[in-house]
């Protein structure tokens, strides 16, 4: 097994999560775009291009049915861990109830083969596992006793994994996909349960925190954006979102860090990139200009913070680290260098406010 990436560190994650408001603040930016798509339309298509712990993704659909009660729902989200993808599923039974014309598609494919896991039976000479819960009954608790089950648990624990590759990057070891919808509602989906998304793209894309903040331009537009930008509907929306750092969390990590830029481009930088070097020829696209906002640590209790991470100021510290993905070993000769180490926790104590602040823009298909 290959190193383990820091931000992928299961606890620092969780810390994250409990401690900021992000999850929050994300979901209030996305609410307007989901109430700006169609009402006109039989059914519609979002992609949640990393779902996480599910809380956005359920926001969503929360959402969703607020604006678009009688509209068919065909959401899709990407997820690699396996255990985000349990937790994003823990969270559907709910909304299996309220929305009951839904189909929930998971998988957990690179971003570049989102286009065509639905109609290959192979990926990269992988054969692509699938698996259809079709939910019967019609309250929340029987939902979840099938979600939750042996069935459809044996087939994630069997095929959902995880590879390290050679340049230490995470893959799956599989290519899944799992499709899960009510029974009552198989006559309104049959069309789209075996679909050639070349012809079905997204009307909303939501990409958060879907690349690293170290990375350079040219790696989030090919790796992340470009992909993306290739699944939207004539007049779909990808919405963006990452962290910039923040003045609070910059100056800390420049006092612990002097060599590193843990923010070196900026959503602008993005969108210039794009302008000048066009994803997809015949295409054009709307750039919208980005916008800030910001979230602060808030102060857990005292039980659950001791558990995690000890005292206040290590919490503020962890989600600094994690917020910046600074790699373990610049984390570990930090905190041997007892002086260096003693500096920043001094400095995050004469902090009275740790505020974190993201970037969010969106990219509209006009043609």
């Amino acid at each position: 097994m290959g190193k383990k990436r820091f931000f992928d560190d299961r606890l620092k994650y969780l810390s994250f999560i409990q401690n900021t408001s992000e999850k929050k603040s994300i979901s209030t930016k996305i609410y307007p775009h989901i109430a700006a798509l169609s009402q006109n339309k039989a059914y519609l298509r979002i992609l949640d291009a990393g779902t996480g712990d599910g809380t956005i993704t359920s926001n969503v659909i929360k959402s969703f049915h607020r604006y678009h009660p009688y509209t068919s729902l065909l959401i899709s989200g990407k997820e690699i861990s396996y255990e985000d993808l349990k937790n994003t599923l823990e969270k559907m039974p709910d909304r299996f109830v309220e929305h009951p014309n839904m189909l929930l598609t998971m998988t957990n494919v690179k971003f570049s083969e989102l286009g065509y896991v639905e109609s290959s039976s192979k990926i990269k000479n992988k054969k692509v596992k699938e698996f259809d819960l079709i939910l019967k009954s019609d309250n929340s608790f029987d939902f979840n006793t099938q979600i939750t089950g042996t069935k459809l648990g044996n087939f994630i624990k069997k095929n959902w994994g995880i590879e390290i590759d050679k340049n230490d990057r995470t893959s799956y070891s599989n290519p899944c996909i799992i499709r899960i919808y009510r029974e009552d509602n198989t006559r309104h989906l049959q069309q789209f349960l075996k679909n050639d998304y070349k012809n079905n793209n997204y009307d909303l894309i939501i990409a958060s925190q879907a690349y690293r903040a170290a990375s350079s331009v040219k790696v989030k537009v090919n790796n992340v954006i470009g992909p993306l930008m290739k699944l939207l509907n004539k007049s779909g929306k990808l919405l963006v979102t990452h962290s910039c750092g923040g003045d609070s969390i910059q100056k800390i990590l420049k006092i612990a860090f002097k060599e590193k830029e843990a923010f070196p481009n900026t959503a602008k930088d993005i969108i210039d990139y794009l302008k000048n070097n066009p994803i997809v020829e015949n295409n054009k696209f709307n750039f919208v200009s980005p916008k800030s906002y910001t979230f602060n640590f808030r102060k857990a209790p005292d039980q659950t913070v001791t558990e995690l991470f000890g005292h206040n100021t290590d919490a503020k510290w962890a989600n600094i680290l994690y917020v910046g993905q600074i790699p373990e070993k610049d984390i570990l000769a930090l905190e041997k260098n007892q002086r260096a180490y003693n500096k920043v926790k001094k400095a995050i104590n004469n902090e009275k406010l740790i505020q974190f602040k993201n970037e969010i823009f969106s990219i509209t298909k006009i043609r």
